[in-house]
């Protein structure tokens, strides 16, 4: 079964930070590998528009984890460092996340060459709700969502106002299928505002959908990019996954190429499923160039061999 759209879906309510970035060339489509970034034109995947520059962050924590423009890049290493050779250039800010200290926020100007390095030093924190919430983080990224609610909750009782720990415990009980309590979580963060408003109304978004209310859940998610300001990759996403359950192709082709490039194709899936999309619209030679740009940046990724047969049935298809 080729289909990822519920895989992508469960990851959305897994992610812990807002999600807004800022898109600075709405015209153009990326193209990287899955960590890096490279941005090429919709209509050629090997004419690069962006240029891109390796970057190096070392924090000497393992385990820290780099948001670059708001998109999560990696995981430092065992020595507390994390490589990164294809970051689209340009200003960014940068933010990184390690439990047990206070989260850092900078910037980093990144060019073609030579490669730049980051090195971060964070303060530990003794704060218990904030302790709470990363641990909360740290077990729902293992996958151990039911540990991840109780710390969750342990930080939400010290700190009623927690909005973060608020929405992140709704994406883990949605995921639950605790519809009611996450329901009650989501509405909470929404009431507290300020800037995770994008977030948790985009994780609203993602809670209809998961209740099988598609209708709702497009309208949520166009709520929240207005919120946005058109500036949310999550909510694109979700929206074009909604809009495709529709059968809206042309409005989820939109949205999806506009996700990618917000993304800075951190998710080779995206492109796999863009595929996916134009296939079953016959668009074939647009399927095959998302098919290519999914190879180019996971060539031994989970679908590889699947995108290959794909691109050689469709090129036949074409020669008939």
């Amino acid at each position: 079964m080729r289909s990822r759209g519920s895989a992508l879906f469960n990851r959305f309510l897994s992610l812990v930070i807002p999600l807004t970035c800022v898109l600075t060339a709405i015209e153009a489509a990326p193209q990287k590998r899955g960590t890096p970034s490279r941005h090429s034109q919709h209509s050629s995947a090997s004419r690069p528009v962006n240029a891109t520059g390796a970057l190096k962050v070392t924090t000497g924590h393992a385990g820290s984890v780099v948001f670059i423009n708001n998109v999560r890049h990696g995981v430092t290493n065992e020595h507390g460092e994390l490589d990164l050779p294809h970051v689209i250039t340009g200003s960014f800010p940068v933010s990184v996340r390690t439990t047990g200290y206070a989260d850092w926020n900078g910037a980093v100007v990144v060019v073609p060459r030579p490669s730049r390095a980051l090195t971060v030093t964070q303060q530990p924190t003794t704060d218990e709700s904030t302790l709470h919430y990363q641990r909360g983080n740290d077990l729902r990224d293992k996958g151990k969502n039911k540990d991840a609610v109780a710390e969750y909750k342990q930080a939400i009782a010290l700190r009623s106002a927690f909005a973060e720990a608020r929405i992140a415990i709704a994406r883990t009980l949605t995921t639950l299928q605790d519809f009611q309590e996450s329901e009650t979580q989501i509405q909470a963060a929404l009431k507290l505002g300020g800037r995770t408003l994008v977030e948790a109304q985009t994780v609203l978004a993602n809670l209809r959908r998961a209740q099988g209310l598609v209708d709702e859940s497009i309208i949520e998610y166009r709520k929240a990019l207005r919120l946005a300001r058109g500036n949310s990759f999550e909510a694109h996403i979700g929206l074009a996954i909604a809009l495709n359950e529709q059968e809206k192709t042309d409005e989820a082709v939109k949205e999806y190429r506009i996700g990618i490039i917000q993304d800075m194709e951190t998710e080779p899936i995206l492109y796999y499923q863009l595929g996916e999309i134009l296939e079953k619209a016959k668009r074939n030679k647009d399927a095959i160039e998302a098919y290519r740009n999914y190879l180019r940046l996971d060539p031994e990724g989970e679908f590889a061999s699947a995108a290959e047969s794909i691109i050689e049935q469709l090129k036949q298809d074409a020669d008939r």
